[in-house]
């Protein structure tokens, strides 16, 4: 990642961000909001500090404070935030706890743009964790803090090379490109569960030049055989408005059944609306979780559009059959 630490600002003296930054040789600031006639201000010096070390993006970590207007001007669509939850469920403090007491299956993290309301924002990166029969929230807090590890810096790096970063006048296709986790001049060999060449297919073919793109002559089935074959060795394939025609059994079946055709580094990226309960969204996660997919995360929510995927399938996953289609 081309990029460098600026400074950390915490309105907290004895953040460990500010000791563990001091220690690296990172600049700091301490701004204590008491001395600041009111939240403007103080949001005003926070902005004047970032500028004056001509500073592009700003992430937040533990900041327990709503970003007022004077911040969010200062920097439009750059503040990130990451957040312990599967946004848009369990918002504002101890979401942990939250999702232990409404009796979630699974939670996980959220990476997003920082706007004016209370964890909200376009969705950049997200990550599933199960929730465990014995769970406590610190148990919980901990195996979500692995995965908060792991996504943070991969949208950091996603905005700062340049890939513009998801608003709702973007489009859930660029969502979907950019979830594919190749190089542009690598050959990789994409499956679209499509009739024939659309958006997607030609925009993969304009992006990967080396693209080797196969489509269907008929509406996809999963409960036929033919696309069996067409699978093995992909590096992804494309599932684009396919899961509201399918049974959440036979949801689960392609699932499994991709996880053990793609090619070792592959998957499966699904764009597709989740209307209704987050939980459609989550079951989903949960889905591919189980099929094998270790890298299993959201890259777009917005309007109930979702973009989502899995990548990287198990070794493990061969071993079990994928349940029966036709349920």
């Amino acid at each position: 990642m081309d990029a460098t630490i600026a400074v950390v600002i915490s309105n907290r003296a004895d953040a460990l961000g500010l000791s563990r930054a001091k220690n690296a040789g990172i600049d700091t600031v301490h701004l204590n909001p008491r001395d600041y006639t009111d939240r403007d201000a103080y949001d005003q010096a926070i902005a004047d500090a970032l500028r004056s070390r001509n500073v592009s993006l700003v992430c937040l970590a533990g900041y327990m404070r709503l970003v007022g207007p004077r911040l969010l001007e200062a920097f439009p669509d750059r503040i990130l935030n990451i957040h312990p939850s599967l946004l848009p469920s369990f918002r504002g403090l101890d979401a942990q706890k939250q999702a232990l007491d409404f009796g979630v299956k699974i939670t996980g993290a959220t990476v997003h743009v920082v706007t004016a309301a209370l964890d909200d924002g376009p969705i950049l990166v997200q990550a599933a964790v199960p929730v465990l029969p014995n769970d406590t929230a610190d148990t919980l807090s901990a195996r979500i803090l692995v995965e908060e590890h792991r996504i943070y810096p991969q949208a950091i790096a996603a905005v700062v090379s340049g890939i513009p970063v998801p608003t709702p006048a973007a489009s859930p296709l660029h969502a979907a490109l950019s979830a594919i986790p190749f190089g542009a001049n690598e050959a990789i060999t994409v499956v679209e569960l499509r009739v024939g060449d659309g958006d997607i297919t030609r925009a993969i073919r304009e992006r990967f030049s080396r693209a080797t793109v196969k489509t269907f002559g008929e509406q996809f089935n999963v409960a036929t055989l033919d696309w069996w074959d067409v699978m093995f060795g992909a590096d992804v394939v494309i599932a684009e408005h396919v899961m509201p025609k399918l049974t959440d059994a036979k949801k689960q079946y392609l699932y499994k059944a991709v996880a053990d055709r793609v090619s070792p580094r592959g998957g499966i990226i699904v764009l597709d609306r989740v209307d209704g309960t987050s939980s459609q969204l989550f079951h989903q996660l949960m889905w591919m979780k189980h099929a094998g997919f270790s890298d299993v995360d959201c890259r777009w929510l917005i309007d109930g559009v979702a973009v989502f995927g899995g990548f990287t399938p198990r070794q493990a996953a061969a071993s079990a059959p994928p349940l029966p289609a036709g349920n």
